[in-house]
């Protein structure tokens, strides 16, 4: 449905309390959606706005095509209370705005109800408009340090197109190479000589001179007729003027480079405090091991009351009624004569469309005539059965009512099942085994209470702990060179911006004005110091890869102005952010053109915006769209198209979809929307953002308390909610379908962790099938690589002999296991599987490893589709 209206920030200038004098526009729009669900149109925007052209913005709303009613706000008594209609004298627009109370010192109408935090109600005609206005827990001037940290960021993507990660030292370690200081020198050199003579012309006035050296005029003429004895007449003279073109185009060209140079200083300086910080960080971790752990009692008392369900019978009931409905099994409750079959299942058959079963014969366990026996879901008369395949556990006891076919051949008995009435477990391996962990985890605990809830790590903790040290010092190092050498160009590079603004200022001070009109003049050609600076302009330009003027204009837009509203802003910064974290950590290459369509998105020109990026290294290239169109009409903030190859077959191509959705929340916004699995609820579900599939979709926010409830030991669980099991939420496993990160452009404590934790979850977990049991390892398809650091040089470790199982027993390890080491960063990666549902899990150190850790066990990981744990 569209809206016949819109909303934007406007600023009004008042004569008095009734004229308008002029209003100026934002130069975007809020944008405005239709709720189908609640049957209204809504809006966000928050607080504290800052927008395009406008100092002191004021919400308004305008009727596209005229409207006889008089819009209103709801109050929350049920009263509504009437806008006020303002017209431009100038467009002779219709605008609708609140006036609360008159300032006639500052001559404007104070509007508090759209300044304050909560969702305002506009009655537009016959359709309500619900604004959401989000407070934030931030400041203003933090908000004005993330507007100027948003254009420095859009700045270090186009400038630094070397990542950090692949730079070599001869570029410093930014990507910024000698040449580019060289240029900058030269071009001060050139203009310095320049000033020392600047080309000027002559142009003729008119002055007073003594009578004996005047060169008459008219003027000259008319004062010896009128006036007698005049010591001084009016007189021909000339003055010179350096305002002509070559020296306009000199003062533009330094303009440029002093932008250009700018943005260098100030990303070369950014790096190096960022750089400083994340070895600080580092450091802090390194230093954080110990040889004992502090346990979290409360994720132990709910690990507890997981495990206290699971010793339910009637827990394994509802677990089955909804696998079920999940896998649209079809009841017959019409169907022939009804028996029932008691049964107690072993492993799946081959062909997977079936169990190994025993049949309860008079209260013993045996296979039908002492042959193998098989209980076949492969029906002809009802295909939904088939999906029993999926719902049904091993080694567990059921009771079926329904009706089908008994067959026998040489080595097997079959039983078919074509019709089912009714399906109830009785026992369970699993609640048996959940009833031995509540004890031995009851005694932990009270064993844990009784230490203040520390205890000594183990042999093995012990050793995944070095494991990780090991990695962490070589990033240490890594950070602490780029650090230097970024420290090192900002030294070089920081005096020439000083020396630009000199320059600068002494053209200026000549009269000159600048121009991008590049004179037809063979100053340029003759004059070395007016072609040096020429030279030097275009070079500069080159080797900052920003050789095309249109772009340098758009850029220069963008620093003179404050995006629409910081939901708008927040949603931009994050696509700032994704394209870093690709860049930078995974080391994708964007394609051509993509700086155009980067600007093109921060401008908000248009939708549909697509970024290409490639790693032929890893053998995934995807696709980056920015608020793409979903065949279901929705549209998404970013959509992720990946596509990839096996790492043994370049032949064939996969591909997966990845949805990510950006909301300026805070705290109280997500109360209101049903917290944040209610707002991931509602982009996955009813805007469909997963579109009938099973896209991941995944929400990006900056509340760094959204997390009501945390369900993983690891650190990054306070802040961000990856779709692990174990989330509480009904007794569903999402398996890392949907969740939700914490992303803020103001803290700055975790920076892009929490971004590169996700995205590479995806990359390296999300893009094929968990399911192991028929490939010969726990190795991907896809070609593994480093989540720490994107490279893909990884050599296998050769695993230990054993480990010590839950029950205290040595065991050896399993064959399908694999055991990988980073050589760039030493980053130590584990592929494996759980010994209950064969879904492949994968261990990326202690931070970076995205499954839920154990309560009672940080160092091990929960199975995301079962939420069972165990080495192997």
């Amino acid at each position: 449905m569209l809206s016949n209206f819109e909303i934007k920030y406007v600023e009004i200038q008042w004569y008095d309390r009734d004229t308008v004098t002029k209003v100026t526009e934002s130069l975007h729009a809020i944008p405005v959606e239709y709720n189908d669900e609640h049957a209204h149109f809504e809006c966000e925007t928050t607080i504290y706005p800052r927008t395009e052209g406008v100092l002191r913005g004021q919400l308004a709303v305008r009727f596209i095509t005229g409207s006889a009613v008089i819009p209103c706000i709801k109050m929350s008594d049920g009263a509504e209370k009437p806008l006020s209609p303002v017209e431009d004298i100038d467009s002779g627009k219709n605008w609708w705005i609140v006036k609360d109370s008159w300032d006639a010192k500052e001559k404007y109408w104070r509007h508090s109800s759209v300044n304050t935090a909560g969702t305002l109600i506009l009655v537009l005609d016959d359709v309500h408009c619900h604004i959401n206005i989000g407070s934030m827990d931030f400041s203003r001037d933090q908000l004005e340090r993330y507007l100027t940290g948003f254009k420095d960021d859009l700045w270090e993507l186009l400038l630094d197109e070397s990542s950090s990660v692949q730079a070599s030292r001869e570029q410093g370690g930014i990507g910024i190479n000698n040449a580019t200081i060289d240029c900058a020198q030269n071009i001060i050199m050139h203009a310095h000589k320049i000033l020392s003579n600047p080309k000027a012309e002559l142009r003729e006035i008119q002055t007073l001179k003594p009578r004996k050296a005047v060169k008459p005029v008219n003027r000259t003429f008319m004062e010896l007729a009128t006036k007698t004895n005049q010591s001084v007449l009016t007189s021909r003279a000339v003055k010179p003027t350096f305002n002509m073109a070559e020296n306009r185009y000199i003062l533009f060209a330094l303009e440029r480079s002093y932008r250009m140079i700018k943005q260098i200083v100030i990303l070369s300086g950014n790096k190096a405090k960022r750089y400083a910080t994340l070895t600080d960080k580092l450091q802090h971790q390194y230093d954080s091991f110990t040889d004992s752990v502090t346990i979290d009692r409360d994720l132990v008392v709910k690990d507890l009351e997981i495990i206290r369900q699971r010793c339910k019978l009637s827990y394994w009931q509802q677990q089955l009624a909804q696998s079920f409905i999940a896998e649209k099994i079809v009841y017959d409750a019409d169907g022939p004569q009804y028996n029932v079959l008691h049964f107690r299942s072993q492993k799946p058959t081959k062909e997977n469309d079936g169990f190994f079963i025993e049949i309860n014969v008079q209260g013993q366990w045996m296979r039908d005539s002492e042959k193998s026996t098989v209980l076949s879901f492969n029906s002809k008369f009802n295909a939904s059965l088939l999906n029993l395949v999926r719902c049904l556990r091993q080694h567990a006891e059921y009771k079926i009512t329904g009706a089908g076919r008994r067959y026998e051949t040489e080595k097997a008995v079959i039983y078919v099942i074509d019709y089912l009435n009714d399906i109830e477990i009785v026992d369970a391996r699993e609640l048996h085994l959940a009833q031995q962990k509540y004890s031995q985890e009851i005694m932990q605990g009270k064993v844990l209470d009784a230490n203040n809830w520390q205890r000594k790590l183990s042999p093995r903790e012990l050793d995944e702990q070095t494991k990780e040290k090991v990695a962490l010092q070589n990033r240490i190092r890594f950070y602490s060179e780029n650090q230097s050498l970024s420290e090192a160009v900002f030294k070089k590079v920081e005096p020439k911006q000083r020396q630009l603004a000199q320059l600068i200022t002494q053209f200026k001070a000549l009269g000159v004005t600048a121009s991008s009109h590049f004179p037809n003049s063979m100053t340029f050609v003759q004059n070395p110091r007016y072609q040096g600076v020429h030279n030097g302009y275009k070079q500069l330009m080159a080797s900052t890869r920003l050789t095309n003027e249109d772009l340098l204009l758009s850029l220069e837009e963008i620093d003179a102005i404050g995006l629409v509203n910081m939901p708008l802003l927040y949603e931009r910064w994050c696509l700032l952010q994704i394209m870093k974290v690709l860049i930078e950590s995974f080391r994708f290459i964007p394609q051509s053109n993509w700086k155009y369509q980067l600007v093109d998105a921060i401008k908000g020109r248009k939708k549909d915006i697509e970024i290409l990026f490639d790693n032929p290294l890893s053998k995934r290239s995807l696709t980056l769209t920015y608020e793409k169109t979903l065949e279901n009409g929705k549209r998404p903030d970013f959509v992720i198209d990946l596509q990839w190859a096996a790492e043994k077959d370049d032949q064939a191509r996969y591909s997966r979809r990845f949805v990510l959705d950006a909301k300026f929340y805070d705290r109280s916004t997500f109360a209101r929307s049903g917290g944040l699995l209610g707002v991931i609820d509602g982009l996955r579900n009813q805007k469909d953002y997963r579109e009938a599939t099973n896209n991941p979709v995944f929400l990006i926010h900056p509340c760094k308390h959204a997390i009501a409830d945390v369900v993983t030991a690891q650190h990054w669980g306070k802040y961000s909610y990856l779709g692990e099991a174990g989330s509480g939420a009904g007794g569903i496993k999402p398996n890392h379908d949907y969740g939700a990160i914490f992303l803020s452009p103001i803290d700055k404590e975790l920076y892009n962790d929490e971004l590169q934790r996700l995205l590479g979850l995806f990359l390296q977990y999300k893009l094929e099938s968990p399911n192991t049991s028929s490939l010969p390892n726990d190795l991907t398809r896809a070609k593994p690589f480093c989540i720490r650091c994107g490279s893909v040089e990884l050599r296998t470790i050769e695993k230990t002999g054993g480990y010590t199982n839950k029950q205290g027993v040595q065991s050896a390890r399993t064959p399908r296991s694999v055991w990988l080491q980073c050589t760039e960063c030493e980053q130590f990666i584990s592929f494996n599987h759980c010994q209950h549902s064969e879904t492949r899990l994968i261990k990326n150190g202690l931070y970076w490893t995205y499954h839920s850790a154990r309560a009672i066990e940080p160092f091990n990981i929960k199975c995301p589709e079962c939420s069972e744990w165990g080495g192997w």
